[in-house]
Protein backbone atom coordinates (compact mmCIF):
# COMPACT_ATOMS: atom_id res chain seq x y z
CA UNK A 1 0.00 0.00 0.00
CA UNK A 2 2.79 2.19 1.27
CA UNK A 3 4.48 2.14 -2.79
CA UNK A 4 0.70 2.98 -4.27
CA UNK A 5 0.74 5.71 -1.72
CA UNK A 6 3.92 7.08 -2.71
CA UNK A 7 3.36 6.34 -6.73
CA UNK A 8 -0.01 8.34 -6.37
CA UNK A 9 2.07 11.28 -4.35
CA UNK A 10 4.51 11.39 -7.44
CA UNK A 11 2.46 11.19 -10.52
CA UNK A 12 -0.20 13.89 -8.86
CA UNK A 13 2.74 15.98 -7.75
CA UNK A 14 4.30 15.64 -10.81
CA UNK A 15 0.83 16.98 -12.85
CA UNK A 16 0.87 19.74 -10.90
CA UNK A 17 3.99 21.02 -11.48
CA UNK A 18 2.54 20.63 -15.32
CA UNK A 19 -0.45 22.69 -13.92
CA UNK A 20 1.18 25.59 -12.38
CA UNK A 21 3.88 25.41 -15.43
CA UNK A 22 0.87 25.79 -17.83
CA UNK A 23 -1.07 28.63 -15.19
CA UNK A 24 2.95 30.55 -15.85
CA UNK A 25 2.35 30.29 -19.90
CA UNK A 26 -1.43 31.85 -19.78
CA UNK A 27 0.16 34.30 -17.56
CA UNK A 28 3.26 35.09 -20.03
CA UNK A 29 0.87 35.14 -23.31
CA UNK A 30 -1.60 37.24 -21.19
CA UNK A 31 1.65 39.93 -20.62
CA UNK A 32 2.84 39.53 -24.13
CA UNK A 33 -0.76 39.88 -26.14
CA UNK A 34 0.12 43.75 -26.74
CA UNK A 35 -3.76 44.52 -26.78
CA UNK A 36 -5.13 41.73 -29.01
CA UNK A 37 -8.40 40.62 -27.75
CA UNK A 38 -8.31 36.99 -29.43
CA UNK A 39 -4.84 36.33 -27.97
CA UNK A 40 -6.03 37.72 -24.75
CA UNK A 41 -8.77 35.75 -24.73
CA UNK A 42 -7.06 32.35 -25.36
CA UNK A 43 -4.66 33.28 -22.41
CA UNK A 44 -7.84 33.84 -20.38
CA UNK A 45 -9.19 30.81 -21.71
CA UNK A 46 -5.94 28.44 -21.29
CA UNK A 47 -5.36 30.11 -17.26
CA UNK A 48 -8.95 29.15 -16.51
CA UNK A 49 -8.48 25.40 -17.93
CA UNK A 50 -5.29 25.00 -15.94
CA UNK A 51 -7.15 26.42 -12.68
CA UNK A 52 -9.53 24.07 -12.58
CA UNK A 53 -7.41 21.40 -13.77
CA UNK A 54 -5.20 22.50 -10.48
CA UNK A 55 -8.31 21.91 -8.31
CA UNK A 56 -9.14 18.87 -9.73
CA UNK A 57 -5.42 17.20 -8.78
CA UNK A 58 -5.89 18.79 -5.46
CA UNK A 59 -9.21 16.92 -4.74
CA UNK A 60 -7.65 13.61 -6.29
CA UNK A 61 -4.29 14.18 -3.86
CA UNK A 62 -7.07 14.89 -1.14
CA UNK A 63 -9.24 11.75 -1.53
CA UNK A 64 -6.45 9.45 -2.65
CA UNK A 65 -4.59 10.54 1.12
CA UNK A 66 -7.86 9.71 2.47
CA UNK A 67 -8.43 6.21 1.14
CA UNK A 68 -5.00 5.21 1.45
CA UNK A 69 -4.78 6.70 4.87
CA UNK A 70 -7.73 4.56 6.02
CA UNK A 71 -6.98 1.03 3.97
CA UNK A 72 -3.72 1.63 6.08
CA UNK A 73 -5.47 2.20 9.06
CA UNK A 74 -7.90 -0.61 8.90
CA UNK A 75 -5.20 -3.27 7.88
CA UNK A 76 -2.30 -2.55 10.01
CA UNK A 77 -0.56 -1.60 6.53
CA UNK A 78 -0.18 -5.70 5.55
CA UNK A 79 -2.05 -6.05 2.13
Amino acid sequence: IETVANIINILLGFLGVIAVIIIIVAGFQWMTAGGNEEKIAGAKKMLGAAIIGLVIILAAYAIAQFVVGNLISETGGNI
